[in-house]
């Protein structure tokens, strides 16, 4: 049937239907925009809605900036303090925390964060938030319960839900029109009652290296408690007692160590910090460089956990174990990288022997492959051999490039068993056999900001084997 041959009734009757139609999409894609705007939740942003940055601020909306004039503060409450850093928490108890905020704009918000490290299951991350906008004041205490919740911040905020391991608190405030930045924070250990330890049996093959390491076991075996997957927490008091930190790289950043460690590894920055090398050949020339400089990524020391098997202990427990440029590809643990670090350092990596510019000692090499460049411009198949050969070989660490049964090129260890050496015949990438260590004698090198440009093309001295 034709349209023109409908009647009156059923073109009015179809009409509405039409009409009725439009409406509904129109109404469905009003509700389907605002369902898309981020909402305020009451227990905090999700986590695609929240970015901690470096400097300690969160973002709630990246758009609306603070004010370039805010000042914020807190001032603790002397009757309900925030935990001391470091203190220790039982599990499933109460605790309450206070505290005053102030600004110099009106407070829209107070928000509390609160993380677990290695641990996002479960309540984490927590989140907990009130909000003022009643109000027109830039001072709020954390157990004032006039606010939109009809509740104090404090009293939202539940310990008794924290599961076993180190906890990180941070409180933020937010002013109108501006995203939350933050003014304080603390860290703190949930421990409960029950405890492991670690034993000899913990260890695959290397305890008999552990123990000739430390000494004495009672510095290595330790309690702990489980915390998620394999990691662990361990004895706060064994922690306290043999874990510090020291100045490493890149940039001065904080290296946790075991305290016996401490000596091998300010000796392994000093040989990296001394020691200068130059790389060149078919991928440009590097230039004179620091080996330290070949550290342009920390990614731990001290973390207590298992390896993935969740049998044997990892010697990063302990602290006597360091991982750098773990991003780099060649770096990462897996079998596929024991061939391709041999075959570019063996293959394409040729040592000059060590040559001078303006009188400063450096190590020479030649590279004439094709692999991608580190931010200093050597292959990422050598920079970890380079650390290793220019100063951690020589202040006592093993190479887990050197395990038996795969490559794990970002891991240096002083307490483990490496089942293949440096300068094993078969197996070592070992090249310099003598070093010029500015470190032992009284020739001082130039301020790392110095370093004279070496000749465009040295004379080099035949490849060492």
């Amino acid at each position: 049937m034709r349209i023109s041959d409908w009647s009156q009734k059923q073109k009015i009757v179809i009409g509405a239907l039409t009409g009725v139609m439009l409406l509904l999409i129109v109404l469905f894609a009003v509700l389907a925009s605002r369902s898309a705007s981020p909402a305020f939740d009451p227990d905090g942003p999700d986590d695609d809605e929240v970015q901690f940055i470096d400097e300690g601020v969160v973002s709630l909306n990246a758009e609306a900036t603070p004010p370039p004039d805010l000042v914020l503060d807190f001032r603790p409450d002397p009757a309900y303090p925030l935990p001391e850093n470091g203190a220790v928490l039982p599990l499933g108890g109460a605790y309450a925390i206070g505290g005053t905020v102030y600004a110099n704009y009106p407070i829209d918000s107070v928000h509390v964060s609160v993380s677990c490290a290695h641990n996002n299951k479960g309540v984490y991350p927590y989140r907990r938030a009130v909000h003022l906008s009643h109000g027109s004041v830039g001072v709020y205490a954390l157990t004032d319960a006039s606010t939109d919740e009809g509740a104090s911040l404090s009293s939202l905020v539940d310990f008794t839900g924290f599961t076993v391991g180190l906890h990180t608190l941070k409180i933020s405030v937010a002013v109108k029109g501006s995203r939350a930045v933050e003014v304080c924070r603390c860290t703190f250990r949930v421990v409960g009652d029950e405890w492991e330890t670690i034993t000899k049996e913990s260890f695959p093959d290397s305890y008999p290296e552990a123990l000739k390491f430390f000494g004495d076991d009672t510095r290595f075996l330790y309690r702990f408690q489980r915390v998620n997957g394999r990691y662990i927490l361990a004895d706060p008091a064994w922690e306290d007692a043999y874990i510090t930190s020291i100045p490493g790289y890149p940039d001065g950043t904080n290296w946790l160590v075991h305290i016996d460690a401490v000596p091998y590894f300010e000796k392994a920055f000093a040989y990296l910090d001394t020691s200068v090398l130059r790389v060149h050949g078919t991928n440009g020339d590097t230039g004179l460089i620091r080996a330290s400089a070949l550290i342009t990524e920390y990614d731990g020391c001290y973390v207590s956990r298992f390896t993935s098997s969740l049998k044997a202990i990892s010697h990063h427990s302990f602290g006597t174990a360091v991982d750098v440029n773990a991003s780099m590809e060649p770096n990462k643990n897996n079998d596929a990288n024991t061939a391709l670090i041999d075959d570019d350092v063996k293959g394409h990596l040729t040592f000059n022997g060590i040559l001078e510019a303006d009188g400063v000692p450096y190590y020479d090499f030649t590279y004439d492959g094709a692999y991608g460049l580190d931010p200093n411009g050597v292959p990422e198949t050598c920079v970890n051999y380079l650390l290793y050969e220019l100063g951690f070989f020589r202040a006592g660490f093993d190479w887990a490039h050197y395990y038996k049964s795969t490559s794990d090129a970002m891991h240096f260890c002083l307490s483990e068993f490496v089942t293949y050496k440096h300068d094993d015949a078969q197996h070592g990438l070992r090249k310099v056999k003598e070093y010029a260590d500015p470190v032992e004698t009284d020739k001082p090198l130039p301020a790392k900001d110095a370093l004279p440009s070496p000749a465009p093309l040295p004379s080099a001295s035949p490849a060492q084997p």
